[in-house]
């Protein structure tokens, strides 16, 4: 079952609680309202009379004194008490058992006491009870009870008493003898004309009481049933019945019926049990009505806790969801390991990255996820962050990019690890290329008051050879000299201005660019190294217009291969530089005859500070910076080298057609 079919279940039940309550209160409420309404007492004030006839002669519940000739007893006590509630004279007749009930079904009276029957049932109506009473069969004792044969006995009863039908049903073997009252039966017993005399247990007491017999051993009382004693209601008069009850229930709240029995039987002496069943089905319900409220008490406490426990789980479910959306929004790779190395979850920038989904993570070892960046599980990093408790790094490359990998064992969790992997590629290029850029900036500034320096005595120079050469006397060998003067002034110019130039800002801007003056500069940057190596450069170029695309990029990528090339070479060797367009490409190749590339190491030249060259030789990104700006062209870079064989790079550019209008291509 569900949360939301329990808690419509727990509604459903809470409310027929309450339904019950309310409908038991009401009973409760109707049961003991002990006040008579104004009809009813307009009804009683219109009745003749209301005459109670029962047996003349059961003491002590109901007989005729001989002395005064009044009709007395525990019963007629009662009847006047019920006459003092309900403010109305009822009389008390007595007759013959059978007579009285004859009377009461014909309607000439209206009360009498008994027990009930199916057979009563169809000539009365009846009220709540008023006490309980037990019948006894009184016989000899000179046999065990559990001997004695009821269906065998001759037992002496009195006509219509209850009794009468009770034998026929549960002893149909016994031979009755029909009585004018218990007395006339228990007379008849003495004298030993009947086994055994049937009667309530009050009469039978007070007759043997009476003959000072109640202590004889010669006789035994069996006791044959207790049951409730109510008032029969003659059918003509079913109003009485109401207001009957009204006032059987101010007597036993008043305890009335307690007083009237230590009247006749004193208070050692219980012959009435005066705990009706009204009062048994008031303590029941009492008593279920306080359970009820405590259950239901209980269902709310419970219902609320659930609907706290439903808010408190929907807000962690809440944030468990939203730490989710954060863990997967997060661009580094995540995972979360177990001590045992079982990938318990990983980020979506992780499986993204691994080409799986982040819900297939099923326990699988760390070294499928993991594996392309440890490289080795010898040392492994998350035992060591399981046993120091602490965070460790480490930096490791993948391809041509550089990681940092950090495990965090994580507090509160049962030996987990955190593993964040974070690309910091161009963090360390852009810090390298910050401290780089840094010197070329200082290199720059001085490189420019340098040639603000040299171009003052530069200028003397030229100015001094310009004087010496219009004087007239001047011979042949001092112009050539002159010549040789102002060639040297032009070429150190000329470099000076090729620094300045390639020292400036660059910029993504495209512009068009002489390829064939870009070489001639970049190559003298080179050429005091180019003639100490005594290098030979050869540049082809088949191109005779100035191209459209970025200058700055062009420069970088040439430059860094005539560095790179040029260092490969130990001592005379060749570099050749082809240029040419085909299909709007502009295709660049730079071949040498240096040492040559290691096979082993092709995979890695472009990686940033990767560099086969000794250390404070290289920084490892000038191949690096060449494919970068091949990949701001869109272009494509090949690499073709053996070791001892010399290298070669295969440069392909896209160009961006101009109208012909603008001069371009």
């Amino acid at each position: 079952m569900n949360f939301k079919a329990y808690s419509k279940n727990k509604k459903t039940i809470i409310f027929t609680v309450l339904i019950v309550m309310c409908i038991t209160l009401f009973y409760f409420y109707d049961r003991n309202d002990k006040h008579l309404s104004g009809d009813e007492k307009m009804w009683l004030k219109r009745q003749d009379a209301i005459v109670y006839a029962a047996n003349e002669n059961a003491p002590p519940l109901r007989f005729v004194d001989n002395i005064d000739n009044q009709y007395k007893g525990v019963v007629v006590d009662y009847i006047n008490q019920l006459s003092l509630e309900l403010g109305v004279d009822i009389q008390t007749v007595p007759m013959k058992w059978d007579e009285a009930l004859s009377a009461l079904k014909e309607g000439t009276t209206q009360i009498c006491d008994m027990f009930i029957s199916d057979e009563r049932a169809k000539y009365y109506l009846f009220t709540e009870p008023i006490y309980n009473l037990r019948t006894v069969l009184m016989t000899q004792s000179y046999q065990s009870s559990d001997l004695i044969n009821i269906n065998n006995m001759t037992i002496a009863t009195e006509r219509g008493d209850y009794a009468n039908g009770y034998l026929t049903e549960n002893y149909p073997g016994a031979k009755l003898v029909y009585t004018g009252n218990v007395e006339e039966g228990f007379e008849l017993f003495l004298k030993g004309e009947v086994d055994a005399v049937i009667g309530d247990e009050p009469i039978i007491t007070y007759l043997l009481v009476e003959r000072n017999a109640n202590n004889d051993p010669r006789y035994s009382n069996i006791i044959l049933y207790q049951k409730e004693v109510v008032l029969g209601v003659s059918k003509n008069r079913p109003e009485l019945v109401p207001i009957l009850n009204k006032a059987i229930r101010q007597i036993n709240g008043k305890g009335q019926l307690e007083k009237i029995q230590q009247k006749w039987f004193g208070i050692s002496t219980p012959l009435l049990d005066s705990k009706s069943r009204d009062d048994i089905v008031e303590s029941v319900v009492v008593t279920a009505l306080i359970a009820s409220c405590i259950f239901v008490l209980i269902l709310l406490n419970n219902f609320s806790l659930q609907q706290q426990v439903r808010k408190r789980t929907g807000e962690l479910e809440n944030s468990r969801n939203e730490l989710q959306i954060i863990f997967d929004g997060i661009s580094e790779f995540m995972l979360v390991a177990d001590c045992d190395k079982n990938v318990l979850k990983i980020n979506k920038s992780f499986a993204d990255y691994l080409g799986i989904l982040k819900n297939s993570v099923d326990g699988s070892n760390c070294t499928d996820y993991l594996g392309r960046f440890c490289h080795d599980c010898s040392d492994c990093m998350l035992n060591d962050a399981l046993e120091c408790g602490y965070d460790i790094k480490k930096e490791t490359s993948v391809g041509n990019e550089v990681y940092e990998m950090n495990f965090q064992s994580l507090e509160g969790t049962s030996m987990t690890v955190l593993v964040s992997i974070k690309n910091i590629t161009l963090d360390k290029i852009n810090r390298n290329q910050m401290l780089q850029s840094n010197k070329m900036i200082a290199v720059g500034q001085l490189a420019a008051g340098m040639a603000h320096e040299i171009r003052n005595p530069l200028g003397i120079i030229r100015t001094q050879s310009y004087l010496v050469r219009i004087n007239d006397k001047a011979d042949e060998a001092a112009r050539k000299s002159l010549d040789f003067i102002d060639t040297a002034v032009e070429r150190a110019s000329k470099i000076i201005d090729n620094i300045l130039n390639f020292s400036r800002l660059s910029s993504n801007s495209t512009n068009a660019v002489d390829m064939n003056q870009v070489i001639s500069k970049l190559i003298e940057i080179h050429d005091d190294i180019i003639k100490k190596k005594n290098i030979k450069i050869t540049v082809n170029s088949s191109i005779r217009q100035e191209i459209f695309i970025n200058a700055e990029s062009i420069e970088h990528i040439i430059l860094n291969l005539l560095s790179n090339s040029i260092d490969a070479i130990v001592y005379d060797g060749e570099v050749n530089i082809s240029i040419y367009i085909e299909n709007e490409v502009l295709t660049i190749i730079c071949k040498d005859s240096g040492t040559g590339i290691d096979e082993k190491h092709l995979g890695d030249i472009f990686n940033p500070f990767f560099t086969t060259k000794e250390l404070g030789k290289g920084t490892g990104l000038g191949l690096f910076i060449v494919y970068s700006e091949v990949e701001k062209l869109r272009g494509k870079i090949e690499v073709n080298s053996k070791l001892g064989e010399g290298a070669e790079f295969v440069i392909r550019l896209p160009l961006e057609r101009k109208s012909v209008s603008d001069g371009f291509i």
